[in-house]
């Protein structure tokens, strides 16, 4: 459905235009004069706009202007029972799409605004790929001195230069699993292709499917004419799905048959079409305990687990608290042209007691808010939110006061990185840390990660 508008003076010509395109199922408004049509424009931004040369307060052309000045991507066809030359050209040369001679037919001007309505279309997904070629966000961004994050980095490099091999990022939510997936794209070949991403839990499901494989004409009730999907937009560059976890299964299925064979159908397609985008996928949930469950497709997650990348919580990441917090602090000082604001000794205290179940998303939110309402360049501890000041979120972050439960805390993380990346393999996961099967056996122990099971054959 679109949103069509219709400036013209004569009433039953724009009555009539107007119950035609209703009739096609679009968004329809209607104005007998320039005022009227720049005021129902300003209030509904129309796709197209349907706009009579000669209205009874201004000229055509002076409302063309006014509406490509404000709203540069409506699709603007003049209509006009007096044109010549001049004034077409006139017409063009203010950015109007087409122009129609007095009298016409209904067809014509039907093809006419589909034609429009498919120019805009592509000027969209020019722009969709555009926005997607470089994400802005690399490992430049990526704040974090800590052993697990600095394992990340090293991970994130190797990994961006491995092919099309498929890559699961895990971690609670606000960790920064798209800034990885962002990183993983822009230092890859891939650069110079797509970024395409897609949260799979912010889309209903009925609407899903037809936004990552796109459809033919016809398709269903609404297909009004083929649409390009998400894999096809990718093409060689990196499809990122967040939120992969709340995929539904029979899309699941799909998905799992794309990564076998690298090709894939559009809905009431019957021609398979070839793509070499790389899928990276995101989750904060924990796939094995939704496969156990049977939500999530065994063979699918190890597709996706080709390739393991875990973030840890903000909350085991010691003193990377402060050092983001200085990032961020310094990001939005400049963003909003104040001097840098640094937080006092006791408000960094309160930063690393607090456990941040928000993570990095939390923190960044929470530091813009600070910026903007604190005063001086010294933030107090008075000033931090009530929770921050309480400690509240769980008892103190572990690497706050005390090295020896920050220590535990990274020691665990990597040994469960090392076990997913040998798909629960104790041996191979020892090979992986450099230590012997003993040892490693020892640490499972240790970290409470069992360990007194038999070796394996």
């Amino acid at each position: 459905m679109a949103t069509i508008l219709i400036a013209d003076d004569e009433k039953v010509l724009a009555q009539s235009l107007g119950m035609l395109f209703r009739d096609e199922g679009h968004q329809v408004g209607v104005a007998l004069s320039g005022r009227d049509a720049l005021r129902l424009a300003a209030e509904n931004p129309p796709d197209v706009m349907l706009l009579d040369l000669r209205l009874p307060d201004m000229s055509g052309l002076e409302v063309l202007s006014e509406v490509r000045r404000t709203q540069p991507e409506a699709m603007v066809i003049m209509m006009t029972a007096h044109g010549d030359t001049a004034t077409v050209v006139d017409a063009v040369k203010r950015g109007a799409f087409h122009y129609l001679n007095k009298p016409f037919e209904l067809q014509e001007i039907l093809l006419l605004v589909g034609k429009a309505l498919e120019q805009q279309k592509l000027r969209e997904e020019v722009t969709f790929l555009r926005e997607r070629r470089h994400p802005a966000e690399g490992l430049e961004e990526m704040v974090g001195n800590c052993p697990a994050m600095q394992e990340v980095f090293r991970k994130v490099r190797l990994v961006a230069a491995a092919g099309d091999s498929a890559v699961l990022i895990t971690g609670e939510s606000g960790t920064g699993k798209e800034l990885v997936a962002g990183a993983l794209h822009r230092l890859s070949e891939r650069s110079a292709h797509p970024f395409v991403e897609l949260n799979c839990a912010a889309i209903p499901e009925n609407l899903l499917e037809s936004e990552l494989f796109g459809f033919e004409k016809g398709a269903f009730t609404d297909a009004q004419q083929r649409k390009k999907g998400l894999f096809e937009l990718a093409g060689q560059g990196t499809l990122f799905l967040d939120e992969i976890g709340e995929m539904p299964p029979h899309l699941q299925a799909k998905l799992l048959r794309f990564l076998e064979k690298r090709s894939f159908r559009r809905l009431g397609g019957t021609t398979d079409i070839q793509v070499g985008a790389r899928i990276v996928a995101a989750t904060n949930r924990d796939l094995r305990e939704l496969v156990r469950q049977g939500r999530f497709r065994e063979d699918l997650f190890y597709r996706l687990n080709v390739i393991p990348v875990h973030l840890p919580p903000l909350r085991e990441r010691g003193s990377d608290t402060l050092a983001l917090a200085g990032h961020f602090l310094a990001h939005f000082s400049r963003r909003l042209g104040r001097p840098v604001k640094r937080l006092a000794p006791a408000a960094e205290k309160a930063f690393l007691a607090y456990r941040w179940p928000g993570n990095i998303r939390e923190l960044k939110n929470i530091v813009e808010r600070l910026v903007i309402l604190c005063p001086s360049e010294v933030i107090p501890v008075e000033q931090l939110p009530a929770e921050i000041r309480a400690g509240e979120g769980g008892p103190p972050m572990a690497g706050a006061f005390h090295i020896d439960e920050h220590l535990l805390g990274v020691e665990r993380q990597l040994v469960l990185a090392a076990l997913e990346e040998a798909l629960g393999k104790k041996g191979l996961a020892a090979e992986r840390l450099g230590i012997s099967r003993h040892a490693f056996k020892r640490k499972l122990q240790k970290l409470g990660l069992g360990g007194e099971d038999e070796d394996e054959p």
